[in-house]
Formats: structure tokens, C-alpha cells, sequence
């Protein structure tokens, strides 16, 4: 999604974002807060029930579990410490210094965290700024757009008087990359505002922040830093450009991410319950052969024995399948269709679990306070019958243990879920993107004839909440998707 395109937040809800990653996906972040007391252990609850119209044929039939966790994907990080831009200008000084001058392996680390901390700081103040488009006058908006610029170079050049102080040869790189990437975000973030702050009106600070971007480029290119943009740069340059940006954003913000190993739920209890279910089965088939004997001859001849045989073992066969069933649905019922352990990538260390379930449900048996936030639009009840609906639920209930977190840094006291949701699959039957339909105007009394778009509206009811919290409220959004892709999301209230 471009850098200058805000996310949709429903009312009221700013632990769960919506927005459209690209054509096909829907993205949500969802924050989870970490207790600030070592033994404390937070709990949380993410769960939504997906409203898809009947003619996509998205159904059990059709769409297995496999296909719901493929294409329900979920990427998981520390958040940064929120800081003011005038608080991380302080932290290069303070925080990185000590480890660059000793040579401390952990130098790297840091030097990688500090470029996350950058590019959050300064999207917060970049949104900061534009809160204030429709409700400052030109000189309050002209001079925020100058302490933007001005508090920016004074955090850059914090970082980069830190530099020489690096001693070993993988400090040194790495903080030549962080300058690299930190620079271009800088650039960036003062870029589009600039473009946003000259749309609207506001040359004055366009320039500024224009002339600051500039001075950022100027500064890559003096001191021989790759990825330096022109205006005349054709296709593979500008293409080399994005490849750059992409390798130095890995870099700095992979110390933050975390992974996930992830185990089918229930796995073993029904691996045991399926060795009981085959011993039972067994049981049958022995308890019949002993009863009839051996002795084909004392049934009557051998193929009254085969046919005893056969019957015995199609009884086997059909008792340790039911039994299966029975077993898996017990399972499924009691237990998560998956678990996570969330890892700290560096150390290991495993700070949080997360249980997960997905599953169609008949839409009468949707809890109630979920039906009303649903229907809450409709105007009557017939509209169920004009617009069939299947339902999809899907909940995660994500535990983390503060001891484990600080373990790893005491600064982080949030973790962040990616959660992304491919659409891709969702579209196969939808029609074509654009009909001819034909309408007459009363008030001209001519007919006319016009190319409509063929659109699709996918309801999502959700929330994020404490596990304690029960009573905490449903939210709505509308995604309104065609053939080729996400359209727009629009917040329901």
C-alpha cells in the first residue's frame, strides 16, 4: 500500500486497523499490551465472523481448514516504545554509544532497533502533522511542518555522531545500512508530506519539507550510500530503488519480528484416541473369530466362514471409522485447531502462545449481540432472503507472559499481530467486473443505457479484547470487492 495512504479505523476502535494491503489482501494490526510486572500474564481474544454472500460458493464443501489457515496469515513483532521524536534524539547518546565503543555484539541489535524506533517516531509525528490540514490556519501548519523537518535532522544527526564510535567490522557495517535506511525513510515520510501539504494548498511548508527531503538524498549521495533517486532514472533504476529499500527495511526491522511454530491442536489426545478407537475395532474382529472358531467346516462349509469373516472384518472396518469420527469432533470441540509458540528470532526465548480455531456456522446459531451489530443496516427482515449469507468465524486467543517478553528486552511492552487475508480465492465466481444496464428517466422520458460496476459487499463483525472483558463491543466494517480486488472498506456505525 503506498506510504501516504492512511488506514480505514473503525469508530471507536483503534486496537484493530483495517486496511487494504494490496488488490487481493485485507490487513488488520492488532495491538496486544504486555503487563508491566514480571509474573503478570496478559490474555487476549481476537475473534470475527465473516459474512460472504452465497454466490462466491465459499462453503465447507469447497474451502477446507487447510485452505482457511493458508489463506489467513499472520505475522507477529514486538512494537517499538512509543517516543517523541525529541525523546529519540536522545537515545543514539545513550543507548547506542556504550555498545559501539565496547565492541558488544549486542552493538548490531541496537543499531537495528534504533531505525524501528526512527520510522515509528516519525510516522507519528508525520500523522501529527496532518491532523492539523483541516483545522489550522497556514502559519500554525507552516511552522509544524518546520519542526517536523528541523526535529527529524536533529535525530539523524544524533544517530550519525554516534558513527565513528563503532569498533568492530560488523558495527560498522551495520550502521553504514541503518544510516542508509534511516536517511531514506526520513526522505520519504518528508516527501509525501511534502506532496499532501502542496495538494492542499500549503506551499510554504511543502517546500520546507521538501528541502529537507532533498538535503536527505543529497546527504546518500555525498557520502557514496547506494539507491539515490533521479528524476530522468528509467524503469530498472527506479526498480533497484524499491529492491533497496525492501533489503534495508528487512534488515532493520527483522530484530522486531518474531516467529511462530505452529502445532496442529489436539494432535496427540487424538493420535491416543485413535489407537483406542483401532484396539476397540480389533476387539470386535477377535471376539468374533473366537466366538465362530476357527473350523470353517462348524459353520457349515467355507463360504458361510468367509462370508462370517468378511462380515466381522467390514464390522471392524466400520466401527474404528465411526469411532474416528466421533473422537475428532470430540477434539475439535474441546481442543484448537492450531497452537502457536511465538519465539524471539535471536534468543529463542518463547514469549507468548496463541490458540486458534475457524469454523463455518449456520447463521442462527451467530451469538446475538453479533447478529444485531450485523443487521443493524437492514431495514427489514426479507433482505436475508435477497442477500443469502454464509458464515465464517475465526478466533485467536493470544497469551503472553510478561517475564518472557522483558527477558528478552524490558523495553517492548507491546506485541503486534500482521494479520493478512487473501481475497484471491474468494473472487473465482464472482461475475464479470462491469455489466450493461438499461434504465428509462421519468423526467426526460428517454431510455439510456450505462456500463455498472459489479460489486460484492463482505460484512466483518469483530472485536479484540481482554479475555476477562466479555462485555467488550462488536465492530463492523463493509469490504466492498469486484472481480479484480478490494475496492474500498468502509466503517459501519
Amino acid at each position: 500500500m503506498p506510504a501516504d495512504v492512511d488506514p480505514v479505523v473503525a469508530p471507536e476502535d483503534a486496537d484493530a486497523t483495517w486496511r487494504i494491503h494490496d488488490r487481493t489482501h485485507l490487513e488488520l494490526a492488532v495491538e496486544y499490551p504486555v503487563s508491566d510486572d514480571d509474573a503478570g500474564k496478559a490474555q487476549y481474544v481476537w475473534e470475527a465472523y465473516f459474512y460472504l454472500p452465497r454466490s462466491l460458493r465459499i462453503h465447507p464443501q469447497t474451502y477446507s481448514h487447510d485452505d482457511i489457515y493458508r489463506d489467513m496469515q499472520s505475522y507477529v513483532r514486538f512494537a517499538v516504545p512509543a517516543m517523541t521524536l525529541e525523546e529519540l534524539a536522545e537515545v543514539p547518546a545513550r543507548d547506542l554509544r556504550p555498545h559501539l565503543e565496547s565492541g558488544s555484539p549486542q552493538a548490531v541489535r541496537e543499531l537495528r532497533l534504533f531505525a524501528g524506533q526512527l520510522r515509528a517516531s516519525a510516522r507519528g509525528a508525520r500523522a501529527r502533522l496532518r491532523c492539523l490540514l483541516d483545522t489550522e490556519a497556514p502559519a500554525r501548519i507552516e511552522l509544524a511542518a518546520r519542526t517536523l523537518a528541523v526535529r527529524l535532522h536533529r535525530v539523524l544527526a544524533a544517530f550519525r555522531a554516534e558513527l565513528p564510535h563503532a569498533r568492530t567490522s560488523e558495527a560498522k557495517v551495520a550502521a553504514r545500512w541503518v544510516d542508509e535506511d534511516i536517511s531514506r525513510v526520513a526522505e520519504t515520510i518528508l516527501a509525501n508530506t511534502s506532496m499532501r501539504m502542496k495538494a492542499a494548498g500549503h506551499l510554504g511548508a511543502a517546500q520546507t519539507l521538501g528541502d529537507a527531503a532533498v538535503a536527505e538524498a543529497r546527504y546518500r549521495a555525498v557520502h557514496g550510500h547506494d539507491g539515490v533517486g533521479s528524476a530522468g532514472a528509467d524503469k530498472r533504476a527506479i526498480e533497484h530503488l524499491e529492491f533497496r529499500r525492501h533489503l534495508l527495511k528487512r534488515f532493520t526491522s527483522s530484530v522486531l519480528w518474531l516467529r511462530r511454530d505452529i502445532s496442529e491442536g489436539g494432535r496427540w489426545t487424538l493420535n491416543v484416541l485413535y489407537a483406542v478407537a483401532a484396539c476397540l475395532a480389533m476387539a470386535f474382529a477377535i471376539a468374533a473369530a473366537l466366538y465362530h472358531g476357527q473350523d470353517f467346516r462348524a459353520l457349515g462349509g467355507m463360504w458361510s466362514w468367509a462370508l462370517v469373516v468378511m462380515l466381522a472384518y467390514a464390522g471392524k472396518d466400520r466401527i474404528k471409522a465411526t469411532l474416528q469420527g466421533f473422537f475428532s469432533k470430540q477434539v475439535r470441540k474441546h481442543f484448537p485447531d492450531r497452537r502457536w509458540r511465538l519465539k524471539d528470532r535471536e534468543s529463542g526465548r518463547v514469549v507468548g502462545m496463541v490458540a486458534e480455531r475457524s469454523a463455518f456456522v449456520d447463521p442462527s446459531q451467530v451469538p446475538a449481540d453479533v447478529r444485531a451489530v450485523r443487521n443493524s443496516t437492514r431495514q427489514h427482515a426479507l433482505e436475508e432472503q435477497a442477500r443469502p449469507e454464509r458464515v465464517l468465524w475465526h478466533q485467536k486467543v493470544c497469551t503472553l507472559k510478561a517475564g518472557h517478553v522483558h527477558a528478552v528486552d524490558r523495553r517492548f511492552n507491546n506485541v503486534t499481530e500482521i494479520f493478512r487475508l487473501d481475497l484471491a480465492p474468494w473472487l473465482v465466481h464472482t461475475d464479470d467486473p462491469k455489466e450493461r444496464i438499461h434504465f428509462a428517466d421519468p423526467e426526460t422520458r428517454t431510455i439510456h443505457s450505462a456500463m455498472a460496476p459489479r460489486v460484492y459487499n463482505l460484512g466483518i463483525v469483530y472485536r479484540v479484547r481482554a479475555k476477562e472483558d466479555v462485555d467488550a463491543p462488536w465492530r463492523r466494517v463493509r469490504v466492498v470487492i469486484g472481480r479484480k480486488g478490494a475496492k474500498r472498506i468502509e466503517p459501519v456505525v
